[in-house]
């Protein structure tokens, strides 16, 4: 059998090992060159597996700052904390420099590693995390995150260095070295396009700031359970009415959420009472299909049984949604807006425990066994939907987000407008539907950004016309429950709808 662990000779104990595996097995090349800064972060993580094993305060340190989960995640920023001070009197960053080669060695790696992170991750069954990591107790080793290749190289305080197989997930402690995928820096492109709340400050003047305010640990949230309730247990009344008012009758739910019209009553003015929303996202179809669509792109946060599986260095998913929003004065924009959820929010997953290795080097991992998907319930703004201003319908783009270089891309489409409005002392909209007048057709460009090698995973297209709720408390006797309309692909299921703001 193929050895799960591949092992680079620096003693002559590696080299016992490594006279133990398969006399079949080839040795791989350095993953390090498949990553153009590989090598820095190879260098960053032997010091850094050093200090970690001889300074207590580090672990400690690296402990508390992991579970401020400041991006949403256990991520530690290397340059927003390296000069704090520890509780040995040193600042972190002095701590580490004795660990490596020169100053300059560190200070190169600085200045080319700005996102430069070291990641607790949560491995499996509870074996190791930021929040149970016995700091006093247990040395771990470290894993290098690197583009281009899913094998982790992990780098053991004695300088030992082993290449753990991509369909593999440590059951020992182990932290992580990458680079930070919720934050960009000034140096980047698509930086002052961004118009995320905060802007931190790292002590060498360089600007960072988060690629969505839903990484931002520090602004507020609905909360899940608000969410879940305002879906299914007690929508608005007035989308309740329109489920009422449209039930029997034709016409459009929105028209009365948005404009008061009903068919005894066909001329409204537009209220900014409501704003759609995204308020449910699932994967469908076989979930390791999914997973395997999702880490096309090497190093994508995926976990699959297979060759491409490294998603325990990475720590949460990140799942954006992009709508265009076609405008009537052919202006138009995207709304941009992602949320986070860890492989357990996303899919229940059940392992395989594999044991490998010789005393005293017989280590635990896992592999998967199967995966199911689970609902996820989200509060993602889009629009207020006045169709004075906006086309009948908008794309909405889904992409499990892999790095923080945007790629701006324009596209035409094809898009309806309503006409039935008529200017006064205010602005009516005129009949059902689109009312006698009826509609204009119009070809639009809107300018759309992506990030690279973030995964596609598809588009839904909803009209001003879709019911909004489709099942009301009757389908579900004594339950309560109202049901919003759901738009899928092959992929992904979203719900969308609108929710009161003022």
């Amino acid at each position: 059998m193929k050895s799960m662990v591949k092992i680079f000779v620096f003693s002559l104990v590696t080299a016992v090992l490594l006279a133990s595996c398969d006399p079949n097995e080839t040795q791989p090349s350095d993953p390090a060159r498949s990553d153009a800064e590989g090598d820095l972060k190879v260098m960053f993580a032997r010091s850094l597996a050093k200090a970690v094993a001889s300074e207590p305060a580090v672990r400690r340190f690296l402990k508390a700052e992991a579970q401020k989960m400041m991006d949403e995640d256990y991520d530690i920023v290397y340059h927003l904390v390296k000069d704090t001070p520890l509780d040995n009197n040193h600042t972190f960053r002095e701590t580490l420099l004795p660990y490596f080669s020169s100053e300059g060695d560190l200070a190169a790696l600085e200045d080319r590693l700005p996102l430069l992170t070291i990641f607790v991750p949560t491995l499996p069954e509870g074996s190791f995390s930021a929040e149970s990591w016995d700091v006093e107790n247990q040395i771990p080793d470290v894993a290098i995150r690197l583009r281009g290749t899913n094998e982790i190289p992990i780098v053991k305080a004695t300088g030992e260095q082993m290449v753990l197989e991509p369909a593999l997930i440590p059951g020992y402690p182990v932290i992580v070295v990458k680079n930070n995928e919720r934050l960009i820096t000034e140096r980047q492109s698509g930086y002052h396009d961004l118009q995320t709340t905060r802007i931190l400050k790292a002590p060498n003047g360089l600007s960072y700031r988060f690629v969505d305010d839903g990484f931002d640990r520090y602004l507020p949230k609905t909360s899940p359970k608000e969410a879940s309730e305002l879906r299914l247990f007690r929508p608005h009344q007035k989308l309740k009415d329109a489920f009422d008012i449209y039930g029997p009758a034709d016409g459009w739910q929105r028209d009365y959420i948005y404009y008061g019209i009903t068919p005894a009553n066909p001329n409204g003015q537009f209220s900014y009472d409501f704003k759609e929303y995204i308020s449910s996202f699932l994967v469908v179809g076989d979930a390791l299909t999914v997973y395997r669509k999702m880490s096309e792109q090497t190093g994508d946060p995926a976990i699959k049984s297979g060759k491409r599986s490294s998603g325990w260095t990475d720590g949460f998913f990140e799942i954006r949604c992009t709508a265009a929003i076609h405008a009537q004065n052919g202006v138009g924009g995207e709304i941009r807006s992602s949320f986070l959820r860890t492989g357990p929010n996303l899919f229940d997953v059940t392992y395989n425990t594999n044991k490998r290795g010789i005393w005293p080097f017989r280590y635990t991992y896992y592999s998967i066994g199967s995966v199911t998907a689970k609902r996820v319930l989200t509060n993602m703004p889009l629009v207020n939907w006045d169709l004075q201003s906006y086309a009948t319908t908008f794309r909405i783009d889904v992409e499990e987000v892999d790095n923080t270089e945007i790629i701006r891309q324009s596209r035409t489409e094809a898009v309806e407008f309503a006409t039935n409005f008529d200017v006064q002392a205010t602005i009516l909209k005129i009949g059902l539907k689109f009312g006698a007048s009826m509609k204009k057709t119009a070809s639009n460009t809107i300018d759309i950004t992506t990030t690279m090698e973030s995964d596609d995973l598809g588009h839904a297209t909803v009209n001003f016309a879709d019911k909004v709720l489709v099942g009301g408390p009757g389908i579900f006797t004594g339950l309560g429950y109202y049901l919003t309309r759901e738009y899928y692909n092959d992929i992904f299921s979203i719900s969308v709808e609108p929710r009161v703001v003022q």
